[in-house]
C-alpha cells in the first residue's frame, strides 16, 4: 500500500512539475493555473473515456493537488468503461460494493495513460500561452501614444526587434529616423504606434519618427 501511494505521489508530482515549469515567471496567479489545469484534465479524461458526464475535478489549492473524481456504476460486465466499473475492481476501492451501486473513483493525470496525459499537458500549455498573450495585449493596448524604453534584440531585414521586457516589439524601417544606427543591446526609446492581437500573439509597432 505504501509503495502504491508513493507511485501515485510521484506521478502527480511529475505532472505538476511539468506544468509549473511551463508557467514559471508568466505572471499568473495560482487560481488561473488551477483553472487551466482543470480544463486540461477534463479534456484528457474525455480523450480516454469518451465522456465527461460523470466527472468532476477536485482542486486542493493549498497542496497544488488536482485530480479527477469519476462516479461509476458497479457492474459484472463492462459496456461503458468511462461510466462503469467491474465489481472486483470496485471492491478494491470499497470492500462492500454491490452491483448497481454508484461509487467514486479517483484518477490522477498520468493514470489516464501516456497519450491522454500528454494531451492534457499540451492543452494546458496552449491555454497558458493564450492567457499570456491576452495579458500582454491588455497591458499594452491602452498605451498607444506613449513613449516606451526597450533593448535592441535583433535585426530582421531592415526592421529592428525591440525587447520591452515581457514581449518584443517591431520598429519598422519606415518608422526609423534616417542615419540613426543601433547595435544589439542598445537601449532605445520609441513611440508605441499600434498594438494588435494576432494569431501569433500581440504585435506592437514602435515609431521613432513620431
Amino acid at each position: 500500500m505504501a509503495r502504491a501511494k508513493k507511485a501515485v505521489a510521484e506521478k502527480k508530482r511529475s505532472f505538476f512539475e511539468d506544468i509549473q515549469q511551463v508557467t514559471a515567471d508568466k505572471g499568473f496567479d495560482k487560481q488561473e493555473i488551477l483553472e487551466v489545469v482543470e480544463a486540461g484534465l477534463i479534456a484528457a479524461y474525455k480523450r480516454k473515456y469518451r465522456t465527461t458526464d460523470n466527472v468532476k475535478v477536485v482542486m486542493d489549492k493549498d497542496k497544488d493537488d488536482v485530480y479527477v473524481v469519476a462516479r461509476r456504476v458497479v457492474v459484472d460486465n463492462i459496456v461503458l468503461p468511462g461510466m462503469q466499473i467491474h465489481l472486483d475492481d470496485a471492491r478494491k476501492v470499497k470492500a462492500d460494493a454491490q452491483l448497481g451501486e454508484e461509487i467514486d473513483i479517483i484518477e490522477y493525470p498520468l493514470e489516464f495513460g501516456r497519450i491522454a496525459a500528454q494531451a492534457a499537458k499540451q492543452n494546458i500549455i496552449q491555454k497558458v500561452r493564450e492567457a499570456e498573450r491576452n495579458i500582454i495585449f491588455n497591458e499594452f493596448k491602452d498605451r498607444k501614444g506613449e513613449l516606451f524604453s526597450g533593448i535592441v534584440q535583433r535585426f530582421e531585414r531592415k526592421n529592428i526587434i525591440v525587447n520591452l521586457g515581457r514581449t518584443d516589439a517591431i520598429l519598422p524601417e519606415k518608422e526609423q529616423i534616417p542615419r540613426e544606427r543601433y547595435r544589439q543591446g542598445d537601449r532605445i526609446r520609441a513611440f508605441i504606434l499600434d498594438v494588435e492581437l494576432t494569431s501569433k500573439g500581440p504585435q506592437i509597432v514602435l515609431s521613432r519618427t513620431h
